[in-house]
């Protein structure tokens, strides 16, 4: 009678004890550009090697331990600067080994990190954020829901991503509106760059719907090299410049990089449309809930009225 009851008890017991089990073992399926990966779900441990993803986290309001690279951490995220945070050195030139000893449950990485793949991957999960997709906005409103999912929040990831939507729809009725052209450049020690459709600045035009001045540039990671001469043939309504130099804490050969009398002669310097964006946001992180938003903002400001 006595082991009837026993069994009785441990048929009522034992199912909810599989199930805590199963959550505790619980992963997500998900699929970057170098394969499929199980995720574990809620990871005690991050270590989080792109910014876009550390500040999604922080949006989420979700407190793994953390392990980041502080060095050139973009100053919107310098909460993340304490002590309590494990520091990996730079988002190029990461310590491994301090990733090891810190134990995590699940590594996050972008393109820059994606040579060690193989590698990290043999210490936990790896997730690869493509910051070079050609659909970028399309990737970071994956990668946020992908994190709501994976710390249990997906109603935050959803209400994050309707917010973007609608900010989205709005700056890009305003553009197209507008009717104005417009050229990205990327600085550089006293080098400029163009970036065009599908380039690592594709957003302006590929999401946010801003007319190109050139239709022809050269889609490339380092986008394409161009002279004071062909801005001004060019004449663009709008340029929207990013500072590699101030993003990793260097000073410019020429911080006035675009003052000059060729550059001066275009629509976009006469109508005060030379817009300087966030370098950290553009150039160090974006694709993040914090830097997403604040790229269509400076996008948005473009074609608002000043009054």
């Amino acid at each position: 009678m006595r082991t009837t009851i026993t069994a009785f008890l441990a048929a009522l017991i034992l199912p909810g004890l599989s199930m805590a089990a199963a959550d505790e073992a619980k992963t997500i399926t998900a699929t970057h550009t170098l394969g499929t990966v199980e995720l574990p779900v809620n990871p005690k441990r991050v270590a989080v090697l792109d910014y876009g993803s550390l500040e999604t986290i922080g949006e989420l309001g979700v407190t793994p331990a953390l392990a980041l690279p502080k060095k050139f951490l973009p100053p919107y995220l310098s909460k993340f600067s304490g002590e309590q945070y494990t520091d990996l050195g730079t988002v190029k030139e990461f310590n491994i080994e301090t990733i090891n000893a810190f134990k995590p449950d699940l590594i996050i990485i972008s393109g820059r990190q994606q040579d060690y793949y193989q590698k990290l991957s043999s210490i936990a999960p790896v997730y690869l954020v493509d910051t070079l997709a050609k659909d970028q906005l399309g990737e970071a409103k994956k990668n946020i829901r992908l994190l709501g999912d994976v710390f249990g929040v997906p109603e935050k990831a959803a209400e994050a991503v309707k917010n973007i939507d609608e900010a989205v729809t709005r700056t890009k009725d305003k553009a197209q509106a507008s009717g104005k052209k417009a050229l990205v450049l990327l600085t550089n020690d006293g080098k400029v760059s163009a970036y065009g459709s599908g380039s690592r600045f594709g957003l302006v035009h590929d999401a946010l719907g801003v007319a190109q001045a050139d239709k022809n540039i050269k889609v490339g990671v380092h986008g394409q090299q161009v002279t004071y001469e062909y801005i001004a043939m060019l004449n663009p309504d709008i340029i929207f410049a990013v500072d590699r130099s101030v993003a990793i804490g260097r000073s410019a050969k020429n911080p006035n990089v675009l003052n000059n009398v060729l550059v001066n002669k275009t629509k976009a310097a006469k109508n005060g449309a030379i817009i300087l964006l966030d370098p950290q946001v553009w150039y160090l992180s974006g694709g993040g809930i914090i830097s997403l938003n604040k790229m269509i903002s400076e996008v948005e400001a473009a074609f608002t009225d000043k009054k």
